[in-house]
This record gives structure tokens, sequence and C-alpha cells, in this order.
């Protein structure tokens, strides 16, 4: 007996030193995720923490806020805030809400608080209503609201996941002494606008919880800038490093150069309504020399492929043919009613002049505008590059023959917001002021076609007819660029540039 009841306390004695030194590993698990802290440097700097309108990109990059509808890998639309859908008929669609979630005030999301949220992005940001076409939103029971558009919308599911339907309070969007109450793994600690934004960690987050504290993101809009702070240890990660950077950050010992096939499309475009680029033989001999290996190779480094269409290759429908001239460039000016004088081509006595126009906040573009430049007064076309600080309100000018630009194409990973966006001959945001009624045409088929291979077909009629017509020159493909440090531990560099702060984020502390 009192052998049996040695062992009895033994055991016991074994059980409880288990769960002390089992409470003190968890405690120090605790400790050390309650320490670990983050530093970002982005370029871009929210004019406020509005999720719904021109600020959403930056709300959404911040980890704070998620739509119904999330992008994989793939850039397939999955379940996020919603857990499914079913569409009833061609307009009408039922979404089933994840039951678990809660804003970062505290309240329940519900599908009322979805409707509204839904409701106020609609009413706030005329891009939404192109999206989604809402004719209503009906609320169905707590978990359920039922969305009816006013024509059919094929994309609508791919649309849900634009970061201007971040699903918000918003009883907490107009309050001047509360940040704006979202749903995501960080919420809003500190903004300092055009300087930065501290986030914390949602401890009553519905799914994984985020493996940092704390992070910190500083706005740096210079490229240099950014690049000295990632060095000097100022910020433990900057995104959009310049290609001409990579070499320095390749060298350091502690940092890491990450890289992404981005959906952005790097483009030349050409004014329709200026009679010195209407004519389609001078827009051809223009496409025919620009030095597309050459900027892709001396100044975008190989980071990326050359363009071909509006979309990269990467995607289905970016498969567009090849555009072919067999004639050269001096047969296609002379077609466009030009002569060569003196190595200058003119009409009627005047010699052609084009107005370039660009813009600091994508230096490369800067850089690419300077290369063609020199192409075409090769060629006997004189070239002004013009650098704007709003590019566009100077677009909508109408006083330029060609600009630079860029453009995120598919950033819910369908066609067919951007060619209704940029291609359409009623879209004011159709700023090459291009009008073509077979692409017209296309593309109202394109909005009202269901099918994935059907959908893509049609998108790549319309590319082959833009690369026919030549309202813009596409130049090249870039790929997105990060440096982070060493320490910093699942970091994944995504083609969709807002997907850049997740749970998943961690920090070595050794």
């Amino acid at each position: 007996m009192k052998k049996a009841r040695s062992y009895s306390v033994i055991l016991a004695l074994l059980f409880f030193i288990f769960l002390a030194v089992a409470g003190c590993s968890e405690g120090q698990d605790r400790a050390e995720s309650d320490s670990k802290k983050l530093s970002f440097a982005f370029p871009w700097s929210p004019k406020s923490l509005d999720p719904h309108g021109s600020d959403s990109w930056e709300v959404m990059r911040s980890g704070a806020g998620e739509t119904l509808v999330k992008l994989n890998e793939d850039l397939k639309p999955e379940p996020w805030l919603a857990s499914s859908w079913e569409r009833k008929d061609r307009k009408t669609w039922t979404f089933t809400l994840k039951k678990n979630v809660s804003f970062h005030n505290g309240e329940k999301m519900s599908a009322e608080s979805v409707k509204k949220s839904l409701l106020r992005s609609n009413e706030k940001d005329s891009k939404i209503k192109d999206l989604l076409n809402l004719e209503t939103i009906r609320v169905i029971d707590d978990h359920k609201i039922e969305i009816v558009t006013k024509q059919p919308n094929e994309a609508l599911i791919s649309h849900l996941a634009d970061p201007s339907t971040i699903i918000a309070e918003v009883s907490t969007l107009d309050e001047k002494e509360e940040y704006p109450a979202l749903t995501g793994a960080f919420k809003f600690e500190k903004f300092n606008k055009d300087e930065s934004l501290i986030m914390k960690r949602n401890e009553e987050y519905w799914g994984q919880k985020a493996r940092v504290k704390e992070i910190d993101i500083k706005f740096i809009s210079d490229g240099n800038t950014r690049l000295m702070a990632l060095q000097s240890g100022d910020v433990d990660g900057a995104v959009d490093i310049s290609t001409d950077q990579i070499s320095v950050l390749k060298n350091s010992d502690n940092i890491n150069v990450l890289t992404a096939p981005s959906l952005r499309t790097h483009m030349m475009m050409f004014n329709m309504s200026s009679a010195r680029v209407t004519n389609l033989s001078v827009r051809q001999a223009i496409d025919k020399v620009l030095p597309r290996e050459e900027i892709l190779t001396s100044i975008m480094k190989n980071e990326g492929t050359k363009g071909n269409g509006p979309f990269p290759e990467v995607l289905s429908f970016g498969k567009v043919k090849q555009s072919q001239e067999n004639q050269s460039f001096d047969s296609l000016m002379k077609q466009g009613g030009y002569t060569k004088e003196d190595g200058v081509w003119t009409k009627g006595g005047e010699p052609l002049q084009l107005t370039m126009l660009t813009f600091p906040q994508r230096p490369e573009l800067t850089v690419m505008a300077e290369t063609i430049q020199s192409s075409l007064l090769k060629e006997g076309i004189k070239v002004k590059v013009r650098s704007v600080e709003n590019i566009d309100d100077v677009l909508a000018e109408d006083n330029w023959d060609l600009s630079m630009y860029s453009m995120l194409t598919a950033h819910t990973g369908d066609p067919q917001y951007f060619l209704n966006l940029f291609y359409n001959s009623k879209s004011p945001a159709n700023v090459s002021h291009y009008n073509s009624a077979e692409v017209d045409k296309l593309l109202t088929e394109l909005n009202q076609t269901s099918g994935e291979k059907e959908r893509e077909k049609i998108a790549i009629k319309i590319g082959n007819q833009i690369n026919k017509d030549i309202p813009q020159s596409f130049i090249v493909y870039p790929n997105t660029v990060f440096g982070v440090n060493e320490k910093v531990k699942n970091f994944e560099p995504s083609p969709i540039e807002y997907y850049y702060i997740t749970p998943n984020i961690d920090v070595s502390m050794s």
C-alpha cells in the first residue's frame, strides 16, 4: 500500500511539473508573439482610411480590410467573408455569409451590415457602379443576402474581390473620433497622413490570428529613400523596388529580393483625337520601331516580359496575336501622307513633332519615354517629353499626342472591367479616345456571356482588334519587386497588388 501511495505521489508531482513547464512554455510563446513587430515601406499614402473609394487599395494592403470574395494564387475567386454563393437566374445571386465574423469594434457582421456596406460603396465610388451594376440588395436572413444586377453581370463574383467592396461597419466610417471598423486580421491603431500607419493585431479575428503583434507602414514615395530605409534597417521590407536597385540589394548580406509577375502593363498611349497620330499608318510606324527589347533588358533588367496586348500572357485571355506589319517604317510614314526632308518627316511643309507625357511616380516610365524619344529621333520624328505631376488630370485636357501610362489591367482576375473601362467608346476613362464599333459590339457580348472559355475567346478577339487598331503600344509587363530583411518570414510576393499584409507574415526573433 505504501509503495502504491508513493507511485501515486510521484505521478502527481510529475503531472504538476508537466503543467508548470507547459504553462511556462505557453507563456513564453505568448510573450514572444506579443513582442513581434514589423515595418514596411509603401510608395502610396491614402488620403483617408475610408475603404470605399480611391483609398481602398491602400486600406486592403494594410491587412485591415476583407471582401466577400478573394482571388487565389491562380487568380480564381474563392470564398472569404462569404462562405458560398449560388446563381438563381441571369441577374440574381444569393450569398451565404460566414457566421463567426466580427468587426473591429466588436459588432457582429450580419447580412444587414454587409448590405449597408455594399450600398455605401456603390454610392461613393463610380467604379463600383460599373463593376457590380447593382439593381437591389435584399436581406434574406441574418447570414444571407440576395444581389440583383440591372443586366446580366457574368463577372460579378470576380468583381466582388475589388478592394472598393471591402465590408465595413458603416456607422464607424463617418466618425472623426474613431477609425473605421473592418474585419481583417489587423486593425488601425494610428494614422499619420502622408507619413505612417500603425496596425495592431486583431485579437478577436475570425480566422487564423496574425503571428505578429504590430506592423508599422511607412509611406515613402521616393524610390531611393525607400531603398535607403531598407538598407539602414529603418524598415524590414519595401514594396515597388526599382529594377535598377535590384543589384544593390542583392549585394546586401541580410536582404532578400523577391519578385512576382504582375498583372500590370506599361504602355504608350496615342491620343486618337490628335491629328498628328490619327492616321493608322503613322501609329503602325511608331509602334514598329519602339525599342521593346532594349527597354526590357536595359531599363527593366529583364524583370518582366515584352508587351503584346492589353493583358500579360500569365492570364489565359492575354494570349493575343503578335502585332505584325510587314511594311517598313518609311513606307508606312509615306502611306500616312508624310515625306522625308533633310532627315525629318513632314506634311505640307510642317515637320512631325509630338508631345509625350510622363509622370514621376513611376520613374522607369520616364526613362522609357526618353529611350523612345531617342529611337524616334533617329527615324526623323521629334518628340518633346513633358513630365506632369497628375497624369490623369492632364490626359483629360487633350493637348497631347503620346503618353506613358501604367495600368493594373486584371486586378479581379477577369478581363471585363478593364476592357469596358479603357476601350468602350462611351467610357469617360477611355483617355485615348478610341472608337471601334467592332470592339463595342464585342464588349456587349462579353458582358452577357457566361462560361470561362467562351469569355476568354471574346476577350482575345477584343485584344486582337486593339492590336490591329493600335490605340496604345504595349511595351512591357513588369515584375513587381520587393526587398525584405532576411528575418521576415512568410512574406509572399503576389501578382495581385493589394494582398501584401497577411496573418502569416512572421519575424524571426533569433
